[in-house]
């Protein structure tokens, strides 16, 4: 498969070790966020109904 621009800049990218850790670890919250995703729909929770019953508010805006 042929690689694009975006796959060489990664690649060149990842050779930094703050950039290959930041990289991880939003790989592993995206992981955490479809299970949650998934848990609540199997659940037939809406995403209003999922902050109410775990007592917390949804978010706003995205955590950095």
């Amino acid at each position: 498969m042929k690689k694009t621009n975006f796959d060489r800049y990664l690649e060149e990218q990842l050779k930094q070790p703050a950039f290959a850790e930041r990289f991880e670890n939003a790989g592993e919250a995206w992981d955490v966020a479809l299970q949650v995703a998934a848990l609540r729909e199997k659940a037939g929770l809406s995403q209003r109904e999922l902050p109410r019953r775990i007592e917390t508010r949804k978010a706003k805006h995205p955590t950095r």
